[in-house]
């Protein structure tokens, strides 16, 4: 059997308990030579805190599982894994054992290839879901407290400002922005056309992105840059300077409100607002690269049906037709609605789906498969250098010969990971998870209310857009 030993000790956890990284393996490999195992590798995280699972050997140890690499991963103690319950239930029942891999710890003799081992796993999702419970009453106290207050309550900062000591502080250079994107859209500017200067400008917000036309309509409708803060419903005087004077902001509403009308008339995707349907404007054709939007059959002597189409196929606006001869699969509208409603409900019911989306989600782009082939690359370098720093703790090599074979591997990692981030820079921006947990967990009460304009803006922040290939549907999420 194939096993992996992972460790973990953080500097104050070494220094209070008494027990090293070497100690902890000591006692693994002994554990491992009396039942039999073959040590397939040894995973070790030195001076990273538990209360997380952003740690390198950790993930490395994820991706090998997942490839297969590895049958059953001990640990000495429970806390080593994670010091978290809901995370440690997460790696172990849909990470491990998902993919064939059980799951010892030494020290509590917990063994999921045992009966009583399968048994507590029911135990530690209890409190799992008590630990979800209160750290989501907790951050929802402590939000709801800072809103009150008008103060931000937490998350992505909005472009124009930095988050310094508990506020929202003006940034000059992305306020700069704002200003300008407020001041050419209210004389007329297209909003694809601001895109197209912004860029040949250099104007990137604070995160390194460039605008697009989806952050530009929502920097133009957030009242945010007035001075306010919104608190549950309503909007409240905030902390914070504003941006932009009131006056300058409902101009910018009308002239967005009014450009959407025309444009749904149109049939030409009219943006978040101002749509008749959850899913128009997502819906993309995969058959002729056209779009998707709704048109009706039926007649007034029978029942009249609303459908989601491919314009190519019901050809009701011709300017938007791609190829006559598309044949893409039409929806009834209730049907498709149901479809995505349903998908954004599995999320609300267990926010760990977001990771396992994220995790498997199969991307093509040339960037994720480049930065795939470097992190590959770079995990070889990290084997190689362990490699001989084992060989010198058996006394194979003298500390020079050591420096002489590690040095040129981490300058080659320094440099692969300088190129890791430069290709970093050139993703496109996308929403948190905390982000997208906090939409997620306001869906099914908008769903009560049936409050169609808040509805179809929880669809259209959390959806990027929407792939039909007859009766295959891909969802593009923006947590991507």
């Amino acid at each position: 059997m194939r096993v992996a030993l992972y460790v973990r000790v953080s500097t104050q956890e070494q220094a209070r308990e008494g027990y090293s990284i070497g100690e902890q393996i000591e006692r693994l490999q002994k554990y491992a030579d009396a039942m039999g195992w073959i040590v397939f590798k040894v995973y070790t995280d030195a001076g990273f805190t538990g209360a997380n699972t952003d740690r390198p050997a950790l993930k490395d140890l994820i991706k090998d599982v997942k490839n297969g690499k590895v049958e059953k991963v001990v640990v000495y103690k429970l806390d080593r894994l994670s010091r978290s319950q809901l995370d440690t239930l997460y790696l172990i029942e849909k990470v491990f054992l998902a993919n064939n891999t059980d799951f010892v710890s030494m020290n509590e003799n917990f063994d999921t290839s045992t009966p009583f081992g399968r048994a507590m796993i029911g135990i530690l999702a209890v409190f799992a879901q008590l630990e979800r419970e209160q750290i989501k009453e907790r951050m929802t106290m402590g939000k709801d407290a800072r809103a009150k207050e008008g103060k931000w309550k937490g998350g992505k900062c909005p472009i124009g400002y930095k988050y310094v000591d508990g506020e929202l502080v003006v940034d000059e250079f992305t306020a700069m922005q704002v200003k300008e994107l407020f001041k050419v859209f209210t004389e007329g500017m297209p909003l694809r056309t601001i895109e197209r200067v912004f860029n040949e400008k250099g104007y990137k917000n604070q995160y390194g992105k460039s605008w697009s036309p989806r952050q530009m309509r929502r920097t133009l409708d957030t009242k945010i840059y007035i001075g306010l803060i919104k608190h549950k419903d309503t909007w409240i005087q905030g902390t914070h300077e504003p941006i932009i004077d009131e006056e300058t902001f409902e101009l910018a509403g009308k002239v967005l409100h009014e450009r959407q009308r025309v444009f749904a008339e149109s049939g030409v995707k009219g943006g978040i607002a101002n749509q008749s349907t959850y899913l128009g404007g997502l819906l993309h054709c995969t058959h002729c690269g056209g779009r998707y939007s709704k048109y009706r059959t039926g007649s007034s002597q029978s029942k009249i049906y609303c459908n989601y189409g491919c314009y190519s196929r019901h050809k009701k606006v011709k300017n938007m037709i791609k190829d006559p001869n598309c044949k893409n699969k039409s929806y009834r509208v209730e049907e498709l609605d149901n479809i995505i409603i349903d998908e954004i409900k599995k999320l609300a019911i267990d926010p760990s789906y977001i990771y396992e989306i994220k995790t498997h989600h199969q991307q093509t782009d040339e960037i994720i498969q480049k930065t795939n082939i470097i992190q590959e690359k770079i995990a070889d370098l990290e084997n190689q250098i362990s490699r001989f720093l084992d060989l010198y703790g058996k006394g194979r090599f003298t500390f020079e010969q050591l420096d002489k074979q590690i040095i040129p591997l981490e300058e080659q990692k320094n440099k692969l990971n300088e190129e890791l981030e430069s290709l970093a820079d050139e993703e496109t921006e996308s929403m948190s998870e905390d982000e997208a947990i906090e939409i997620i967990e306001s869906f099914e009460e908008a769903l009560e209310r049936g409050n169609f304009d808040e509805i179809r803006g929880i669809i259209t922040s959390l959806i990027n857009h929407i792939d039909i290939d007859n009766d295959d549907i891909t969802i593009y999420w923006n947590f991507m």
